[in-house]
């Protein structure tokens, strides 16, 4: 309990300092909507760095789509349908991060695969 908590204070604390998200790219967006609390461009940090995410996910069938999924609805809820992830790390549900659309989903999600 106490570590949801942490994370929710974070993600609000981001969420004020960042205000409406005006990002019209996949970088802006996850900038804007509070990835990088727990995500790192190369290394693990509250969840797997963007890199690693990339390495695991890029050229696989349908990984855009599962991805964009769990960008908008979270990894911790039974609705996500999650048949992998890196250990006990779960993103939290939607109702605890700021909103994201499908298509801003789309975006992030090409610009985390395309990290190097």
């Amino acid at each position: 309990m106490k570590v949801r908590l942490n994370h929710i204070l974070t993600l609000t604390l981001c969420m004020a300092l960042t205000g409406p998200a005006l990002a019209t790219g996949g970088e802006d967006l996850v900038k804007a909507k509070g990835c990088l609390s727990c995500h790192d461009m190369t290394a693990e940090n509250h969840g797997p760095s963007f890199k690693d995410i990339a390495r695991r996910f890029s050229g696989l069938k349908n990984s855009k789509r599962m991805l964009a999924r769990e960008v908008q609805v979270g990894t911790g809820t039974a609705s996500a349908a999650v048949i992998h992830h890196w250990g006990n790390m779960t993103m939290p549900k939607a109702g605890d991060r700021v909103p994201v659309t499908q298509e801003e989903a789309e975006q992030m999600v090409d610009y985390i695969l395309g990290v190097k």
